[in-house]
């Protein structure tokens, strides 16, 4: 398995369902572009590597987790679980 989709069911295993209050105790405040919906905060790597974990809320409640990489300040990979009818994480690369 991927390391990155590793991290992403790591994150699905312990914040999906959680309300917003739990959320800000564990991660602390979203960054300032995130919205009532949707929640970002970054994580950086090796000063040209960052990820950007969004988590989507709907009345408050954590219903998907969402990673973005990106690489110089470009994105370049979307790793995202898929909920709907057959749950499983997709990989969306960039180029």
């Amino acid at each position: 398995m991927d390391k990155q989709i590793r991290k992403l069911k790591k994150l699905v295993g312990l914040h999906l369902r959680q309300n917003k209050e739990d959320i800000t105790k564990i991660w602390g405040k979203p960054s300032a572009y995130s919205d009532n919906e949707v929640w970002f905060y970054s994580d950086y790597r090796w000063g040209i590597f960052r990820d950007e974990i969004a988590f989507i809320f709907e009345e408050d409640i954590v219903v998907d987790i969402t990673i973005t990489q990106y690489f110089l300040w470009i994105e370049y990979l979307y790793i995202f679980y898929y909920e709907h009818e057959t749950p499983e994480y997709k990989i969306i690369k960039n180029f």
